[in-house]
Formats: C-alpha cells, sequence, structure tokens
C-alpha cells in the first residue's frame, strides 16, 4: 500500500514537473520573442522627431529662412531617482529647485509618471552640451530637438515671410496632427503654405535602464525618421528687397514691386516691421505684446491692409473714362487759376497761382486739380466707378497672402447709405477724382493700375511663389488710350514741369504718377507709382507710399529714383 501511494506521488511530481518545464519551453523558448518584446517595453521610450520645416528660398536660390537646432528639456517621474541632482539642472536652466521637485512630486504617482514633463523649451546647443556631462546625474531627463527658424539673409522680408506660433491645444481630426506644443504658421508665407512647409514628424525608442539612464537608440527598433518639409522658392529678389528696406529707415509706408508681364512679387516692404531673429522659435508674448501696443503698428501689412486714398494717381482712372467714352478728346482745354467754385464752395488746386491753359496731358503731367474738377462734371458716377473697378481697384488681387482688405470705391449706394440720398451732391465727387474723400485703396491695387497700363492692358495676378500660376487680368482699352496713358505718365517724369522728375534716371525710361493724399491725422502721405523700362527686356512697376511724406513729387519720387538706379546698375 505504501509502495503503491508513493508511485502515485512519484507520478504526479513527474506530471507537475513535466508541466513546468513544457510552460518553460513554451515561455523561455517558443515564445521567446513576443516577451522579449513585451519586456523591451518596459525599458523603451517613445521619443517625437519634429520635422525640420522647409527652407524658403528668394528667385535666385538664396535661403530667406532656414533652420537651426534648439532643445526642450523634459524628464519621465517615473524615472526620477533619489540620486538625481536638483541643483545642476537648477543652475543650467535658472529654474529653481523647489519648482522642479514640484513637478516630480505631483506627476510621479499621477497617469502622467511616465508622461514627458517639460522644464524648459528652446535652449541652446552650449545648454544641452552641459547637462550631458552630468548624464549619469540625471536620470529621467531627456532632449527634444526642434528645428527652430533662423534668417540669414540681410533682407528681413518680415510680412511676407511671417511666423510661428504654439499649439495650446488641438483636436485630434486636425490633417497635420498637430501635438500640443507644435509650432506652425500663424501668418505671412509661413501659414499659406504650412502643409507643404511642416513636414512629417518621425519618432525614436530610446533604451532606458532600471535606473532611468538613457542609452541611447534602441538598434532592434529604432522608429521612423521624420520628413522635410518642402522648400519654397519666392519671386522676390533679395538684394533689392534689402536695399529698398535701408530705404525706409525710420520711415513709414510701403513698397511694392512688380514684373506686370507674369505677376511676380520682386519686392515687398511694409515698414515699420519688426525683427524675426530677435526671439528663438516661436514668438514669446511679452514680443507680441510689445507689437501690438506699438502707435506705429509694425504688424500691419501695409502693402496689402493699410487703406489709403491714393491721391492724384487716381486722375489716371478720370482721364481713361473721358477718352475711352470720347466725352472729351486730349486737346480740350480749360484755364486753371489756382481754384474751382461750384456752388458755394470753393476747391483748390495744389498750384495756387493756377497751370493757365491746360489740356489732357498737361493736366496729368503738372496734376492740374482744377482741369479734374472740370472734367468729372462731364463724367458719368456710375462710369466713373465701373472704371475704377475695371482697373482692379475695390476688390482683391488674390496675392498669396492672407488678410489682403478690398479697399473701397463710393457709387450712388453707397453714398446713399452712408450719407443719406440728400446728403451728398455732386461737389463730392469733385475729390473722388482726385482721389480723396471716400475711396480708399491699398499699395498693391495702385501698381496693379501701373502694370494694367505697363503691359498694355494685361497683366497677372500678383504672385509670391515662384511655381504658382497667375491669371490673366485685363482693361478693356483702345489702343489709343493706353497709349495716350503712356505718354502722358512718361510725361509727369520727363516733361517740362513733370511732377514725377525726381523719379527720372539714366539707363531707363521711366514713367510715372505722384499723388499727395490728405490725412486727418497729421502731414500728407505721399505717392509715386510707374515703372521702368530697360532697352526693351526689363520691365519693373513699382508703387511706393511714405505715410506723412509730404507732397508726392518730393518724398516718394525721390525714394523711386534710388529704387529705378538699383534695378538698372544692378541689372534685374
Amino acid at each position: 500500500m505504501n509502495i503503491n501511494k508513493s508511485k502515485q506521488f512519484n507520478f504526479l511530481l513527474f506530471i507537475v514537473l513535466f508541466a513546468i518545464l513544457v510552460r518553460f519551453y513554451y515561455l523561455q523558448i517558443y515564445q521567446y520573442k513576443k516577451y522579449d518584446y513585451q519586456a523591451g517595453l518596459n525599458s523603451i521610450r517613445k521619443i517625437n522627431q519634429n520635422a525640420p520645416r522647409g527652407i524658403i528660398y528668394d528667385r535666385l536660390g538664396l535661403p530667406l529662412v532656414d533652420n537651426r537646432p534648439i532643445y526642450d528639456i523634459a524628464l519621465i517621474p517615473f524615472d526620477i531617482t533619489s540620486d538625481f541632482n536638483y541643483k545642476i539642472i537648477s543652475k543650467e536652466l535658472s529654474i529653481s529647485v523647489e519648482k522642479i521637485k514640484n513637478i516630480v512630486k505631483k506627476n510621479k504617482t499621477s497617469f502622467n509618471r511616465f508622461r514627458p514633463q517639460i522644464l524648459k523649451r528652446h535652449v541652446n546647443f552650449q545648454t544641452r552640451s552641459k547637462l550631458e556631462e552630468f548624464k549619469l546625474e540625471l536620470p529621467g531627463v531627456f532632449f527634444k530637438e526642434f528645428p527652430a527658424r533662423m534668417y540669414p539673409n540681410s533682407a528681413r522680408l518680415t510680412h511676407v515671410l511671417g511666423y510661428l506660433r504654439t499649439i495650446k491645444d488641438y483636436s485630434p481630426e486636425n490633417e497635420l496632427n498637430y501635438k500640443v506644443g507644435d509650432v506652425y504658421g500663424f501668418s505671412g508665407i509661413e501659414r499659406v503654405y504650412e502643409q507643404s512647409l511642416r513636414g512629417r514628424d518621425g519618432t525614436k525608442y530610446h533604451l532606458i535602464d532600471i535606473y532611468g539612464i538613457d542609452h541611447g537608440i534602441n538598434e532592434k527598433n529604432p522608429g521612423f525618421p521624420s520628413i522635410p518639409g518642402k522648400a519654397l522658392n519666392l519671386t522676390i529678389n533679395s538684394e533689392l528687397q534689402s536695399f529698398i528696406e535701408g530705404l525706409f529707415n525710420e520711415k513709414i509706408g510701403s513698397v511694392i514691386c512688380m514684373n506686370p508681364l507674369n505677376g511676380e512679387v520682386l519686392a515687398y516692404l511694409s515698414s515699420p516691421d519688426y525683427d524675426l531673429n530677435s526671439f528663438v522659435g516661436p514668438v514669446p508674448i511679452e514680443i507680441w505684446d510689445s507689437w501690438n501696443q506699438d502707435k506705429n503698428r509694425p504688424l500691419l501689412n501695409r502693402v496689402i491692409q493699410g487703406l489709403y486714398p491714393p491721391g492724384s494717381t487716381m486722375k489716371i482712372i478720370g482721364a481713361a473714362l473721358a477718352l475711352e467714352d470720347n466725352i472729351v478728346d486730349p486737346y480740350w482745354e480749360i484755364k486753371c487759376n489756382g481754384e474751382y467754385k461750384f456752388g458755394d464752395r470753393i476747391f483748390h488746386c495744389w498750384n495756387e497761382n493756377g497751370h493757365n491753359n491746360v489740356n489732357m496731358k498737361k493736366a496729368i503731367k503738372e496734376s492740374c486739380n482744377v482741369y479734374f474738377y472740370h472734367l468729372m462734371q462731364k463724367l458719368s458716377f456710375k462710369d466713373w466707378a465701373e472704371m475704377a473697378i475695371d482697373f482692379g481697384f475695390g476688390s482683391k488681387t488674390n496675392l498669396d497672402l492672407y488678410g489682403e482688405k478690398k479697399g473701397l470705391i463710393p457709387n450712388r449706394e453707397y453714398m446713399n447709405k452712408k450719407y443719406g440720398k440728400y446728403g451728398w451732391a455732386k461737389g463730392n465727387l469733385l475729390t473722388f477724382i482726385i482721389g480723396q474723400g471716400d475711396i480708399l485703396v491699398t499699395p498693391l491695387q495702385v501698381v496693379q493700375m501701373m502694370n494694367l497700363i505697363a503691359g498694355g492692358g494685361f497683366s497677372f495676378e500678383p504672385k509670391l511663389n515662384v511655381k504658382n500660376s497667375s491669371k490673366k487680368i485685363e482693361v478693356s482699352l483702345r489702343s489709343q488710350t493706353l497709349d495716350f496713358l503712356e505718354d502722358s505718365l512718361w510725361e509727369v517724369v520727363n516733361g517740362t514741369n513733370g511732377t514725377g522728375s525726381l523719379a527720372n534716371v539714366e539707363g531707363g525710361k521711366v514713367y510715372g504718377k505722384t499723388g499727395t493724399a490728405q490725412n486727418p491725422h497729421g502731414e500728407d502721405h505721399s505717392w509715386f507709382a510707374g515703372y521702368i523700362e530697360i532697352n526693351k527686356q526689363t520691365l519693373v512697376t513699382l508703387a511706393v507710399l511714405v505715410e506723412h511724406g509730404g507732397n508726392g513729387s518730393v518724398e516718394a519720387a525721390s525714394i523711386s529714383n534710388k529704387i529705378f538706379n538699383f534695378i538698372v546698375k544692378n541689372d534685374l
């Protein structure tokens, strides 16, 4: 009986040991890869790798915006041990020991104990290197590389390039898979082409030992690399841009230069601007606040958002309508004695002594207000407004930047709504034909008017991206009308007593129109709009606006002269 019990016990023991052996084989050999991988997960940290944004170049292939590495420093609360050297990291990051300990204590026993907690964003390589020297004393600390923007070109081009901001919250449905802390293009080209400039983030898997020490990338499962954003080539000539920026030190206003035959924007200035190199990474809130509080409004993109009376540049519209509809011929004359009486009001010419006998070409050349007061009495308000719209005023130009304003071309409906049916009279129209009163335009719209004349009645919508195709635009005018307008613009710059003579240069044929826009808040604004033709091969249009610049025949025309000279000398 005892022998049988002994055999039964031995058999039972054999069965148990055999089962253990089978289980051992199953776990240690057959399922080795599975459990080895799962065990590895306990010592692997997933680290997101930010994709470098696409580099932005000018038309010559010179970089306007590039990337440089900066770092976010974070820690994993679970990995912080009693040997952690708080003093070193406190010293290098200028964060109190108490604050770091509170971050660890708060998260070490919570759901966030395995999640990276950012200690400091956007530190430089030198700071990272110093902390790397104490790697063994800082278990749980790791560095996340962040490709920050840098601006290697002397051309600032601030309002075109734009700046970045940080994602503070996000929706899982967003198509670019943003995460909290990611940066994105908030303004300018950075915003318009965010989808292509952004790239795709990657992932790295690092090995972490039981002491929280990072031993580098896991060779068995390294992750996948980030994919840089696509490069972007702009139509801007950075040499011309840099030169124009230098002309506007301490000045407020804007300049836009274009090729009217393809719509390419060659230079784009809104002044004052702001220094994109004044901060690292996304714009800090204190800098953002200082920009917003600046009375000179550096955030305002004056080229497409600044709304101004166009002054005498608008006289071209009245002349075009009169000729096109055969209301008067170019030889129709009036006598200017310096003022024009309408009802009980006196409207003055800028020349108090008058221009004597004036025909249309002389009126444009010498910018005679009285001639155009007389002319407006013969024009239809409706037809004048439609002609202005045909030239592109009152609507967006569709430049590839956000925030463009349409401006305002008043018509009868607008006037009735604003002033009441009997609250305005034909006297208001006298101010419209010389570009004053309720009219508001952007500098880009003014240069588009010049594009249409320089291009013989057609041009293209403006663009900043070289690869974009531009839609053709036209103004339906007879060739005789366009020829007359061009001849008149030539006389403004080259004729005797022409108001734009200061814009003239050697080596090119300059055409243009000056303008002085009344400003209720101070000195008048100064305008010059025109173009230069060089050897019938190069054609560049421009519009220059100097706020509080006074007479357009001086300040804006003088700046235009310098720009045209630069174009001639540098064979642009």
